[in-house]
């Protein structure tokens, strides 16, 4: 094999490999682009479980400040509770997601840039 046709040769196969490197970093890049909008989602519906915890702690120091006896049969703190355990559903729900994502499959891998069948090059003499 002529020196220009390994130097072609070679620089082809680095050429593929380069492609197919970009095209796994592609992949990942997706990937986690997945779970970052998936964390702010989950931050989302965190913020959202706080702010009922805050409205239902209010609501029910207020009922007991009134002397209610039957605070839990109240139809906000029902609604609150309801809107809580919703809310706790999603997040189990965004947290499996999120590992399904990580769990995804990476792309093609990047082969050798030099098969190993092919013997190296000649050395030249010095």
């Amino acid at each position: 094999m002529a020196l220009w046709d390994m130097i072609k040769k070679g620089a082809e196969e680095g050429l593929e490999a380069l492609k197919e490197g970009v095209s796994v970093f592609m992949a990942e890049a997706e990937k986690q682009s997945k779970i970052i909008k998936k964390k702010v989602e989950l931050a989302a519906v965190q913020n959202n479980v706080r702010r009922v915890f805050t409205r239902l702690g209010s609501i029910i120091y207020d009922l007991h400040g009134r002397g209610s006896q039957d605070i839990w049969s109240e139809e906000e703190v029902k609604n609150l509770i309801n809107q809580i355990d919703g809310y706790k559903r999603r997040v189990r729900e965004i947290e499996e997601e999120i590992e399904a994502i990580k769990k995804e499959e990476k792309g093609p891998a990047a082969p050798p840039s030099i098969s190993s069948s092919e013997p190296p090059p000649p050395q030249n003499p010095g």
